[in-house]
């Protein structure tokens, strides 16, 4: 247990530094068509996890602050302290039907303060690209605008053998950032979401590990 919690401190630390030179050498892109000042739901889908820690804290600065849902297991332990790194609040949430008092928790909040929130589309196991319902409950429920987040990577490290193809950009690359707003959406009417960001998704160099 002991060796465990060092060698998890360990990957925090390499987790956090490694996103603090991501941010002072990485050029982002930003291409959005979103309306800011209010509290909205954000999406994202999970092999994007990484680099969204810097997003949203750009976002923050636009929009209202935003809390980002985890999965309340130790795998949410890694991000949630990115999460906190970068300016943002994580709301941890189990998996199963341990998430419904939770998620209902979080909805009765959202109409007490004036928070954004974030989650990963295809979260937390997949299928990968495949969206839940969780977003859209949020934005049906609290009568907030979903708006979807996709991200193409001038150069990166892809994860292959992970079941969402995590990305690591890597130093000095160009990273584009779409964000669209889709206003009010049901869960019952998911739109159809683009998997990467327009203008580098064709040009886009990945070395796979």
């Amino acid at each position: 247990m002991r060796w465990k919690k060092i060698g998890g401190r360990a990957l925090q630390w390499l987790f956090t530094n490694y996103l603090k030179w991501i941010e002072r050498t990485v050029t982002i892109c930003w291409d959005e068509d979103n309306r800011y000042g209010d509290s909205q739901i954000f999406g994202f889908w999970h092999e994007d996890s990484f680099f969204m820690n810097i997003v949203l804290e750009n976002l923050a600065h636009k929009t209202t602050p935003v809390d980002v849902i985890v999965t309340a297991d130790t795998r949410g332990d890694y991000i949630e302290n990115m999460v906190r790194r970068c300016g943002g609040n994580a709301l941890r949430v189990p998996d199963g039907f341990q998430a419904f008092t939770a998620l209902k928790k979080i909805v009765q909040d959202s109409y007490e303060k004036t928070h954004s929130i974030a989650v990963a589309l295809d979260g937390p196991l997949g299928p990968r690209h495949i969206p839940k319902k969780l977003a859209f409950y949020l934005s049906e429920h609290a009568g907030e605008d979903f708006a979807g987040i996709s991200l193409s990577y001038s150069s990166c490290l892809r994860l292959r053998h992970r079941w969402d193809k995590y990305v690591i950009p890597l130093p000095y690359s160009v990273v584009t950032v779409s964000v669209k707003n889709y206003g009010v959406v049901s869960k019952n009417h998911v739109p159809k979401l683009p998997t990467k960001a327009a203008g580098l998704a064709e040009m886009e160099t990945e070395a796979a590990i």
